[in-house]
């Protein structure tokens, strides 16, 4: 398997439609289905502490890594 190295790994939904071509509708599926929060995303709230409606963070290396698997 080829090694890739990652210049970024976190980013916000609109880095994550631009990398992957995802729709907001596909994106809020995956959250929903396969995808584990705190793995593949966080929620974070704009004081630091915890939130359900806080901004939504895609850890895009270990998505990528899940999609290679399955």
């Amino acid at each position: 398997m080829p090694q890739v190295i990652f210049n970024k790994q976190w980013v916000v939904e609109a880095g994550l439609t631009h990398d992957t071509g995802l729709s907001e509708r596909q994106i809020k599926a995956l959250r929903k289905g396969v995808w584990i929060e705190g793995v593949h995303f966080k929620r974070q709230a704009m004081n630091g502490g915890e939130t359900q409606r806080g901004l939504l963070w895609y850890n895009l290396p270990l998505i990528d890594q899940l999609i290679q698997e399955l």
